[in-house]
């Protein structure tokens, strides 16, 4: 039987931290070795409230292997800093990988597995399919399938165009083959993560995700499971205004990084990112949103030139 490491990275949920663990990962019908609580420097009384709860009694370096022989099953580590989830994840997954699991069950702190999510997860996972991607439809949600991420067309500029996407409704018989993930529950091979590597940190937030499953896909199968079910406990709203901030910035110039990575020609890695650059102005000009320039002008310099990392503090409108 394989061994399973969880990993769930985390700032400011607490609440829906304390029920992913309680009512979801405690409770998988497919037994958890490990469950490591990466804590992104929390600023809501986090550590506390699971110390309360009686979930975490034991700590962790990241600078040490301690925890890899440790007979606690709940490891906590708090950062020094907020990193991201991107850093979240990087370092996260190298802790997890180091505890000896076979595999690393990955996922935000708002999701909630169905009970038997792992066990369905794991019976998909082979030496061809080394991740295996949970379905995230429930009454309140729908989720896509990413089965192709076009990197070849440089009209293909806007992020929903790239993505060919098959709702989990239409996908026939359970599985499908796809090139694209979010950290919301995928279920990650050990031995891939020795291949690979681990998550850009440096992308701070978002892409990160998308980064890791592009660079997967180039060696293994991923495997989205119709049937091995995890819910969202905050759905996403759509925002008409589209006023943007620190979380569009690090969208669109993770996106242009992206292009410039990992575009199939010239015209994808640089014409590409010029024309989402100028959709994206011409919009901010019908709506006369003036503000919006701040945010895609720095967006285009820095993910053109490679300027990554923590570039703008999370919350910030004046930089």
């Amino acid at each position: 039987m394989k061994t399973v490491c969880a990993l769930v990275v985390t700032y400011n949920r607490k609440e829906y931290l304390l029920k992913l663990i309680a009512e979801g990962l405690m409770k998988q019908t497919y037994p958890i070795e490990k469950i490591i609580i990466f804590d992104n420097n929390s600023t809501d009384g986090t550590e506390q409230e699971l110390k309360s709860a009686g979930i975490i009694d034991c700590y962790i370096d990241v600078n040490s292997n301690d925890f890899k022989d440790t007979r606690q099953k709940i490891l906590y580590y708090r950062n020094s800093e907020n990193e991201g989830g991107s850093g979240g994840f990087h370092k996260g997954i190298r802790m997890a990988s180091e505890t000896g699991c076979d595999l690393i069950w990955t996922m935000d702190d708002d999701v909630l597995p169905d009970l038997s999510c792992l066990e369905k997860l794991v019976a998909n996972m082979s030496e061809h399919t080394r991740i295996c991607v949970p379905c995230r439809t429930d009454d309140r949600y729908t989720d896509n399938a990413i089965v192709n991420v076009n990197m070849s067309n440089p009209f293909l500029y806007n992020i929903k165009l790239r993505k060919k996407r098959v709702p989990s409704n239409n996908i026939d018989g359970n599985s499908i083959r796809v090139k694209d993930m979010p950290f919301e529950g995928p279920l990650i091979d050990k031995s891939l993560v020795d291949e690979i590597g681990l998550p850009k940190k440096e992308l701070f937030i978002l892409f990160d995700d998308s980064e890791y499953a592009y660079r997967a896909s180039e060696v293994t199968d991923i495997l989205y499971i119709k049937n091995a079910v995890l819910h969202k406990q905050i759905i996403p709203s759509e925002n008409n205004l589209r006023q943007m901030g620190w979380k569009q910035y690090y969208s669109y110039r993770n996106q242009y990084w992206f292009d410039r990575t990992y575009g199939k020609n010239i015209f994808v890695k640089y014409l590409r990112p010029i024309l989402n650059h100028i959709d994206l102005c011409l919009r901010a000009i019908v709506k006369r949103k003036w503000s919006n320039f701040t945010v895609l002008n720095k967006a285009y310099h820095d993910g053109t030139r490679g300027i990554m990392g923590k570039t703008v503090d999370p919350g910030a409108v004046k930089w």
